[in-house]
């Protein structure tokens, strides 16, 4: 079962659980291109990446790397809270075959109780320590009243 993260228990510079996923394969891109109907040859066609974009290989798209970013928060926050808000800034492509490693961390939280926000940092990396993506987002948290119920 699932642990709830309560707004008290939070506090600024607090680090979510890190997520790594990888490698990442030619079935990952063909399955999720297909769920976007996105026929772009750039996520699953070496050979026409190769010749026609300068790449080793093939990538993934922007969407499936997003998916186990917000996985990670979503998961933290548990089903009591919500992703309010999210920006990601992708900055440097996944290959076939690399690792995903997603962070991050509290850099805000909103003083009001009665609005339980808060603020987090967000970044991508690769195996080799290379940042693939950074962002921001906000959450909002369940409250625990101070008899101990949850709000």
């Amino acid at each position: 079962m699932q642990q709830t993260i309560f707004f008290e228990q939070v506090q600024i510079g607090d680090s979510i659980p890190p997520r790594e996923h990888g490698p990442l394969t030619i079935v990952d891109t063909v399955r999720w291109a297909g769920l976007q109907e996105n026929v772009q040859h750039l996520h699953f066609d070496r050979d026409h990446v190769r010749q026609h974009n300068g790449l080793p290989t093939f990538i993934a798209s922007g969407a499936y790397r997003q998916a186990p970013l917000i996985r990670m928060l979503t998961d933290w926050i548990g089903p009591r809270g919500w992703l309010r808000k999210i920006k990601v800034r992708h900055t440097y492509s996944t290959f076939e075959g690399d690792r995903m490693r997603f962070l991050a961390w509290v850099i805000e939280k909103s003083i009001d109780s009665s609005d339980p926000w808060i603020s987090c940092e967000l970044e991508g990396k690769n195996q080799e320590d290379r940042q693939i993506l950074t962002g921001h987002c906000t959450l909002m948290l369940p409250l625990r009243s101070e008899d101990g119920r949850i709000d």
